[in-house]
């Protein structure tokens, strides 16, 4: 897995690499803007040469970082300024070092302050390139300001724009942006990735983010703990290999419990996804007067089990279903509980039944994680090895905040949920999220905004439940589900775009999606 790192566990890695190995600040800043530049050289050389450049920086270290870019660009003959939002005199540490050396060598430095802004902001209108070194990971609260009005120039300039570390404006451990933030074209940042290049919106800012090497060494990382981890494909690959005498016994069962009046066909593409993700049989548990409402909708391959229907006839979950659903337990690996349940009378009753009895893993979706919202009480203590899957309207509803406040904090969010529930959580979104209890956060880097449609969240159910009636345990059944489900996606974004896409095409890529990952 790829780390993805806070301000914080960045800071630390630069200051051990200071006092234990003895690279000192000013040479690690020197490395750092080397690497800027040399990414900047192979991918805007014909704009650099043609100028002008500009380098606006502010009076911190990532302006440091732009004074050695500058120097660098001067010394291959360009023509370059740097715009500093402050005096010189105000530049402190090793930033200071680099700013006289790149005016020893003859570099124009022009101090900005607020009477001179609208020279500044000309002067990156009529740039060929600009490079922002305004503020990088040390940022904290909205930006304001000289650095404001600079985010302004640069986002209104028509040049490329190359970002230092990250671009500035977008908080290095959320990806919030702060009040406003730079786009830029290529963002160059230092040792590894942040968690601000990968969880939008800050992640829509960065454009092609290249990672360079400044001398940190890897064995540093490997003794930090580290909390936010990108999936690659060889993490959830190899998992699924089917031995040539297998059976369907052989890969599970999986049951969904789901569906309401309106709502059926969540709970087919849950089935239906529980057999394209590899479960060797999907029966569908619903009461027995959906069926007809549900006409020729579920395929062939899903079996059924019409539990009879409540003695009050307008509820359509109640706790008299549950003796009918005991008795499959011995037949179920796996259930999904919610899609399309609805939020009627009786609801709560059978839900309480389902969770308190031992048996099978859950994967609770949509309705039933909204009434465990309501009456948390359903939820026991140890409760049984569970993967919930909310989308962030449902996240906020289960943690009793706001939909705003989750996406302002996606990482908080998602492990959160998974301490306060004792379970495997997924944060469904751009960028999903899983953990479990005292797991690190795993990224998903899959997927894409055409799977932002009715019905994506049954199908990842379901392909959850297989896996989990398959014996994986249940973060590495939610990581893979996750995965694949964003893999499917792409694959089918890229053969009928984003626009159009709908669940259906999810079901339809989910099998080649997992043949990418050995399945």
């Amino acid at each position: 897995m790829k780390p993805l790192l806070t301000a914080a566990e960045m800071r630390s890695l630069d200051d051990r690499t200071i006092r234990e190995v003895g690279l000192p600040g000013c040479v690690l800043m020197e490395t750092a803007g080397r690497g800027v530049f040399s990414r900047l050289w192979a991918t805007f050389e014909p704009q650099a040469r043609q100028g002008p450049t500009i380098v606006v920086c502010g009076r911190g270290n990532n302006g440091g970082d732009g004074f050695v870019v500058a120097r660098c660009l001067h010394t291959r003959g360009c023509d370059v300024l740097v715009l500093l939002l402050g005096r010189c005199e105000e530049v402190p540490g090793d930033a200071a070092i680099h700013l006289t050396a790149y005016r020893g060598v003859g570099g124009r430095v022009s101090e900005v302050t607020e009477m001179a802004c609208s020279d500044a902001a000309a002067r990156v209108a009529g740039a060929g390139l600009v490079v922002d070194a305004i503020v990088g990971t040390g940022l904290s609260e909205d930006l304001r300001g000289l650095a404001l009005e600079a985010v302004g120039w640069v986002n209104g300039s028509r040049a490329p724009v190359v970002s230092v570390d990250l671009p500035s404006g977008v908080d290095s451990d959320t990806g919030r942006l702060c009040g406003a933030a730079v786009q830029a074209d290529l963002t160059v940042t230092f040792g590894w990735a942040k968690r601000g290049h990968w969880l939008y919106p800050g992640a829509s800012r960065s454009g092609r983010l290249e990672v360079v090497d400044i001398g940190i060494p890897e064995a540093l990382l490997a003794r930090q703990a580290l909390g936010l981890l990108a999936l690659e494909p060889d993490d959830v690959s190899g998992w699924l290999a089917r031995a040539p005498d297998a059976h369907k016994g052989t890969f599970g069962h999986v049951f969904i419990l789901g569906g309401g009046a309106g709502k059926e066909g969540a709970a087919i593409l849950a089935a239906s996804a529980a057999l394209r993700a590899g479960a060797g049989l999907s029966t569908l548990c619903w009461p027995a007067d959906l069926f007809a409402g549900a006409g020729g909708r579920i395929p062939p391959e899903v079996m059924t089990v019409p539990l009879p229907a409540p003695g009050d006839r307008a509820v359509q979950w109640g706790a008299e279903l549950w003796p009918t659903v005991q008795r499959l337990q011995e037949t179920a690996d796996a259930w999904v509980v919610g899609p399309g349940m609805g939020a009627g009378d009786g609801l709560d009753d059978f839900l309480g039944a389902v969770f308190s009895e031992g048996g099978p893993p859950l994967v609770v979706d949509a309705d039933a994680l909204n009434a465990l919202a309501v009456s948390p009480g359903l939820w026991p203590p140890g409760a049984r090895r569970a993967v919930l899957t909310p989308h962030p309207g449902e996240a906020a509803r289960l943690l009793g905040v706001t939909t705003g406040e989750v996406q302002a904090d996606r990482v908080g969010a998602v492990r959160e949920l998974a301490d306060r529930w004792g379970a495997v959580a997924v944060l469904k979104g751009a960028r999903t999220l899983v953990t479990a209890p005292d797991a690190p956060v795993a990224l998903v880097p899959t997927g894409n905004a055409g799977m932002a449609t009715a019905g994506s969240g049954d199908v990842l159910s379901g392909a959850v439940a297989a896996f989990l009636a398959r014996g994986l345990p249940a973060l590495d059944a939610a990581k893979l589900a996750a995965f694949a489900h964003g893999l499917a996606g792409d694959l089918a974004a890229e053969e009928v775009g984003m626009t159009g896409l709908t669940a259906a095409h999810l079901l339809r890529f989910l099998p080649k999606a997992l043949k990418t990952l050995g399945g």
